[in-house]
């Protein structure tokens, strides 16, 4: 078997070593990405760009193989590409009662809650969909509370609508709470 040949490929912008780096010419965008020490604190793990000179390829979402294990076939590099990674996009955070709590970068336009607890893992199963609530930097540029109005109990499938229609913001933060320990909800009764 023939010696795989070696592209030299720039990956420049937001990473740790920007310059350029000789690899596989069968190499993916992620393979680039690691000989560069990844993104920086503030790059994009959302999008990469892939240029041939100055015409871009593709661009590259690296949640997909990140979160989901998904290898989307990428274009193969050829010597002299770029991969540009450019400062992170919008980002809400999750915490509580999902599976990954962290920072997310949402996509492109318009996020929903339930494809960012998506990427959140989904619920755990202690998860009270009648306690979710998100943290908003309002118009004025003042914090506002926001709380999801779901049925809870009475109906989960308007619950998962409710999730699936609320649109998530730039700077969210979005806290699920766990459901009351059995202790508290009878406290809570008798109130």
């Amino acid at each position: 078997v023939a010696r795989l040949r070696s592209v030299r490929v720039y990956v420049v912008g937001d990473v740790q070593r920007p310059g350029g780096y000789d690899i596989s010419s069968l190499a993916t965008p992620l393979s680039a990405l690691y000989a560069a020490g990844g993104p920086t604190s503030i790059g994009s793990l959302r999008v990469a760009h892939h240029f041939r000179g100055e015409h871009l390829v593709e661009d590259v979402d690296l949640y997909d193989f990140l979160l989901h294990g998904v290898r989307n076939r990428s274009v193969r590099f050829e010597s002299g590409d770029t991969l540009q990674v450019p400062p992170a996009g919008p980002q809400a955070a999750v915490s509580g009662a999902v599976k990954r709590p962290a920072i997310y970068e949402l996509k492109g336009g318009e996020t929903t809650l339930a494809t960012l607890i998506d990427e959140a893992g989904g619920f755990t199963d202690s998860a009270s969909l009648g306690h979710i609530m998100i943290e908003r930097i309002d118009a004025n540029r003042h914090r506002e509370t926001v709380t999801l109005h779901i049925a809870g109990e009475e109906s989960q499938q308007a619950d998962r609508e409710a999730i699936g229609a609320f649109l998530v913001k730039d700077g969210d933060r979005i806290r699920i709470d766990p459901i009351l320990p059995y202790s508290e909800q009878i406290g809570r009764a008798h109130v």
